[in-house]
């Protein structure tokens, strides 16, 4: 689900529709790739998809900023740059490798229709761990203090962009009934709305991009929502992807994998004999089990990996191989090439013992496959069409 190929194309097809509405684009932030590394190849292609998908704002999280402004330095960012990157809890600096607004006042005007309203936004994420050298930092609420006078004087609706716990978002619109609309995000958003505090509105991003969410609004001269409809629009695989996206993605993710790779074949070899057996020992004494496996998808599933340059990407791979995230299990296609594929133990369970006493030891999961073992991988996320009696049919064995 998600990803900013298919947000792309259902953000266009958004946009046509809505000819006599003012259409402003946020991001809720913590974009970037969150890993130590910090010269991440992924944060140099993420920081020009959101320039291509025309974000108006992006909420710009500290750990963000630490990694744009190492693009920065690398000289790695696009060269024209028409997203505004907020964060009101940052204090503005004399000369930023990386600058940051504290709010922004939108001049929105439909291209048909109504006259030109102004949306004035803020943008909120407290640190957590993340440090910012040579900068202070301001509370969310010392910010808004700070800013939300200004801002509400010169606009017609305020909107806060946050990453903040659902009791922390409300205490916020308790404290502050200037702030007309809170859009939250988080890892683990579904999309969903909050009752109202006051005239407040509070809504969330999804997860990891699995939706495009939209907020139509409308409001009276005095500046207060009279009407406003959330509705996240999802991203199944079947959307068609931007292909300018799509083409960004695929540069990335073999960006990533010729990286990954080599790292891989810098780790030091695997000299303890893996928990898994592997397919070739289940098939000395399956043999019709195996033909079946073997003109299966499972029997092919590290290709899907391979055709996108995914086959290093911790995300994909617990359901392309065998054993990945065990220990002795599958650790890269370097060391450890025998375990790809989802191989018989992937459902059945370590067998090594199985391999050694067939009549005493079972597989480690059984010899019957249950649906829950499915299920770990073919979740409506991923298979939105999955169902266990129609796809157990098509690998039995």
């Amino acid at each position: 689900m998600g990803g900013v190929a298919r947000r792309a194309a259902a953000l266009a097809v958004y946009r046509r529709s809505g000819k006599d509405t003012a259409v402003l684009v946020l991001e809720t932030g913590n974009d970037m790739k969150q890993s130590d590394n910090l010269d991440d190849p992924a944060n140099k292609w993420m920081a020009q998809a959101l320039e291509l998908l025309n974000i108006n704002i992006v909420n710009t999280t500290i750990a963000d900023l630490r990694r744009l402004t190492r693009l920065s330095e690398l000289d790695q960012l696009p060269k024209e740059m028409h997203s505004l990157y907020l964060s009101s809890i940052v204090e503005p600096s004399p000369s930023p490798k990386f600058s940051v607004k504290p709010y922004s006042i939108q001049t929105l005007r439909p291209s048909e229709g109504n006259e030109e309203v102004h949306v004035g936004v803020l943008a909120v994420s407290p640190p957590g761990r993340e440090e910012l050298h040579g900068a202070r930092l301001l509370s969310p609420e010392e910010a808004i203090e700070r800013y939300l006078p200004e801002v509400d004087a010169k606009s017609d609706i305020v909107i806060l962009l946050a990453r903040m716990s659902g009791d922390q978002l409300v205490r916020l619109a308790c404290m502050y009934p200037g702030i007309d609309i809170i859009i939250n995000g988080s890892s683990t958003g579904e999309g969903k709305e909050y009752p109202k505090v006051g005239d407040t509105v509070i809504v969330e991003a999804s997860k990891q991009g699995e939706s495009l969410g939209t907020l139509e609004v409308e409001w009276d001269a005095e500046g207060h929502i009279t009407k406003s409809v959330n509705q996240p629009i999802p991203l199944p695989p079947m959307i068609t992807d931007s292909p300018q996206l799509a083409a960004i993605v695929d540069q990335a993710h073999a960006e990533q994998a010729r990286l990954a790779e080599e790292e891989a074949k810098k780790s030091p070899p695997l000299t303890i004999p893996s928990v898994f057996a592997g397919d070739k020992e289940c098939k000395i004494c399956h043999e019709k089990a195996f033909q079946v496996w073997e003109k299966s998808k499972h029997a092919h599933a590290i290709d899907a990996l391979l055709a996108t340059h995914d086959q290093y990407n911790q995300a994909c791979i617990p359901c392309h191989v065998t054993g990945f995230g065990v220990n002795r299990g599958y650790a890269d296609l370097v060391r450890t090439a025998g375990l790809a594929n989802v191989q018989c133990e992937a459902c059945h369970g370590m067998s090594v013992k199985h391999v050694k006493s067939p009549q005493t030891e079972k597989p480690g999961l059984g010899l019957k496959v249950k649906q829950k073992s499915c299920t770990r991988c073919h979740a409506p996320e991923q298979s939105p069409n999955f169902n266990f009696e129609t796809y157990w049919a098509k690998i039995k064995h």
